[in-house]
């Protein structure tokens, strides 16, 4: 996480490790001793900051690994905020009637139903999408891009704004937003 990359470098090394710090003979010194009392009190407030941030940081924003969530998991970490899923599983899930809006899967394996489901400014990446169903969802302004689907439903889903760019159908590449209005949308 490179903005947390100057905090990490304090943390580990100290002061010295700073670059606005690092000439020495360029500082007021009594005033530094100073000022570093005040942060050197306060280190333990330091610490808990940073691993509350990390902390926030990994269980809201993204999955690091790979793993299967059950639909109560799912839907679980879905109530309490998160909004990106990455390298999960999410096979043979009931996800009819829910409103997912605003989500991200990137890197994902989904076979789910979807019918019925608010999914909008939902964004689908570099996923794999089989035997889902998609039909009478809203997909108003999503995505899917660079996603693998096969045996996927989106008749009747509603779609303005939708985007749907470079994904692959069987042996299909490049399906796009045209092949998705002529054909894709009109699979049962």
């Amino acid at each position: 996480m490179k903005e947390l990359e100057p905090i990490a470098h304090f943390y580990m090394n100290g002061f010295d490790d700073l670059p606005a710090l690092k000439e020495k003979d360029l500082w007021n010194k009594s005033k530094f001793t100073e000022i570093r009392k005040d942060f050197v009190n306060a280190h333990s407030e330091l610490i808990r900051l940073i691993e509350s941030t990390i902390s926030n940081l990994k269980n809201n924003l993204t999955d690091s690994f790979d793993y299967q969530l059950s639909k109560v998991e799912f839907l679980e970490k879905v109530k309490s905020g998160k909004t990106t899923f990455e390298n999960i599983d999410l096979e043979n899930l009931d996800l009819s009637n829910k409103n997912l809006s605003g989500l991200t899967f990137k890197n994902c394996f989904i076979s789910a139903d979807f019918r019925g489901s608010d999914l909008t400014n939902t964004k689908f990446i570099k996923s794999n999408i089989k035997t889902s169903d998609f039909r009478n969802s809203n997909l108003t302004n999503a995505l899917m891009e660079n996603v693998a689907f096969e045996s996927t439903r989106f008749k009747g889903a509603k779609t303005d704004g939708f985007i749907f760019n470079d994904n692959y159908c069987y042996s299909l590449e490049n399906v796009g937003q045209t092949d998705f209005n002529d054909w894709v949308i009109k699979t049962e």
